[in-house]
């Protein structure tokens, strides 16, 4: 089969997260199996127009702003016959691919923005954000699509998505390392970009709420982001004088990641919501149970009480959280347990099972759902 994706990031692309990872294992695994995959994206400094990745033809042409625009002046009219499926991945701005591929359309979300405009876009824009966003995603309501979380699924029946919704299995990458003694001074963990929807000041703050209660603690943060919010990260750091015992270690290779993982006591997630929380399962697979807050995404990736904990929205019941589990050695000994035993249950193997059933299915989809714009 060939497959056109469509995704404004690329798995190169600096601002590159969880989602381009996950369909970077799922492509590579098609191509192996003997699909052609072309990947279309937005282009970012000393980035070639073209390349070829594990397989995957990688063509880029403009910005995150254009790359929508470019994309549709690049293929419409010579999809025909070229491609047989179109993945329109979504992340804010879609692609529009219904209205103009003219070709069977997958729709892949691996979560909604929302409240997200509210933290990443200034006021009046992301009030109109929060409100254009159903309006945006019109064209997609009656095609197939694929998400990672039951969260996601709801939102997309909420928002009056009627097409078959393919809930696909994530998958990680085995960690390699033996189980490892933690160290004695507890030590939390936060991974993921440095942008403010990730509310990592709330972690910083709910850290130094457990240093003021126990005299003891430390926070690694891994990860890379915007400039501006990660100043702000660092001046709320000297503010709660944590310079001490708070170290930013920027993008780390893998294995250097799960290796941190496994000597932390616990990783901590903020985020406003989440399509999943990838790092949240990585880092269990280490040994390493996560307290996060109660927000979609991230409470499918958490089992309260028996991987991690889900906590209010809040630094202070995210301290709460933390100091639960540091003071009750059996519990904490327990959630590692199950979260390590739960990370064992996802593999890429069943991502790509389930991905492909929701390929052939939106392939198999009457005529009239390719390039549907009566619901407009």
């Amino acid at each position: 089969m060939r497959i056109l994706i469509l995704n404004w990031r690329c798995p190169s692309n600096p601002k590159a997260g969880g989602a381009e990872a996950l369909t970077q294992q799922v492509a590579t695994r098609l191509v192996a199996n003997g699909d052609e995959v072309e990947w279309f994206s937005a282009s970012f400094p000393e980035a070639k127009s073209e390349e070829r990745v594990g397989g995957i033809h990688i063509v880029r042409a403009g910005s995150q702003a254009t790359v929508h625009l470019h994309a549709a002046s690049h293929y419409r009219g010579r999809l025909k016959g070229r491609f047989d499926l179109v993945v329109d991945e979504i992340n804010t701005i879609p692609f529009f691919s219904p209205l103009w591929a003219g070709i069977p359309t997958l729709t892949l979300i691996f979560q909604l923005a929302r409240e997200i405009w509210r933290y990443e876009t200034a006021f009046p824009l992301s009030a109109v954000g929060y409100r254009l966003e159903p309006i945006l995603l019109r064209p997609y309501r009656r095609l197939p699509a694929i998400t990672i979380s039951a969260s996601t699924k709801d939102d997309l029946r909420r928002l009056g998505f009627s097409g078959p919704i393919t809930v696909a299995s994530i998958g990680i990458e085995s960690p390699t390392l033996e189980p490892r003694i933690k160290p004695k001074n507890p030590t939390f963990l936060y991974v993921g970009r440095l942008t403010p929807s990730k509310r990592v000041e709330d972690i910083v703050e709910a850290v130094a709420r457990f240093r003021r209660a126990r005299g003891v603690g430390r926070l690694l943060i891994i990860g890379e982001g915007d400039s501006h919010y990660t100043t702000l990260l660092r001046n709320a750091v000297r503010r709660s004088g944590l310079q001490d015992a708070v170290e930013f270690l920027g993008r780390l290779p893998t294995e250097q990641k799960h290796q941190r993982m496994a000597e932390a006591h616990l990783l901590l997630m903020a985020s406003v919501r989440e399509g999943w929380g990838l790092v949240v399962t990585e880092a269990n697979a280490c040994g390493t149970p996560a307290v996060v807050y109660d927000v979609p995404g991230l409470r499918d990736a958490v089992r309260n009480g028996d991987t991690g904990l889900l906590v209010n929205p809040s630094p202070e019941s995210l301290a709460r959280g933390m100091l639960q589990l540091w003071d009750d050695p059996q519990l904490y000994g327990r959630l590692a347990e199950g979260a390590r035993a739960w990370s064992t249950t996802f593999s890429f193997d069943e991502t790509l099972f389930d991905f492909r059933q929701a390929i052939d299915e939106a392939v198999a989809a009457p005529a009239r759902l390719a390039g549907h714009t009566a619901c407009l």
